[in-house]
């Protein structure tokens, strides 16, 4: 059974608010930062990209799922090298995410994909009310609020869609 992760970027992948604001060009610190033009220093969460790759492994499709300027925030996934992590982006300046998570679920049914279940990650729950207005039930994991870490999240993921 395939079952879709949808990624918040900004606060959730990486720990910077707002990406969009973080002028480009980006250079890269090391393996977990990165810098702006203006000298923004971008974290990675590793624990992140670890819970990713755990989702992927246990049968998930993996979105990115953010509101930003797409060129922000593609050259940020691109120099932290985690851009094929995913396999497809849904990033764009506004916040109808549910729009976008509706025209994803469209293309992968026609490609004869059925996706059952879906697990959003997001350190914010503005989106969430839409989400499940217009897509239906949604396991909604609220990154450093209703759970202290990735390791908890797992343990929603295990408990709602793998069992």
């Amino acid at each position: 059974m395939k079952w879709l992760l949808a990624m918040d970027l900004d606060g959730t992948v990486w720990d910077h608010l707002d990406i969009t604001s973080a002028p480009l060009p980006y250079k890269k610190i090391d393996n977990s930062t990165i810098e702006s033009a203006d000298g923004t220093r971008i974290k990675i969460f590793n624990d992140a990209i670890e819970f990713i790759k755990w989702s992927k492994n246990n049968g998930a499709i993996v979105t990115s799922l953010s509101w930003n300027v797409p060129e922000n925030a593609f050259e940020a996934l691109k120099i932290f090298n985690i851009i094929d992590l995913f396999d497809y982006h849904l990033i764009e300046y506004h916040p109808d995410k549910y729009k976008l998570l509706l025209r994803l679920l469209s293309e992968l049914k026609e490609k004869n994909i059925e996706i059952n279940k879906i697990v959003y990650v997001d350190d914010r729950d503005i989106h969430v009310e839409n989400i499940k207005k217009f897509i239906g039930n949604v396991t909604f994991i609220h990154i450093w609020k209703e759970v202290k870490n990735y390791d908890e999240a797992k343990k929603i993921v295990q408990e709602k869609i793998l069992k």
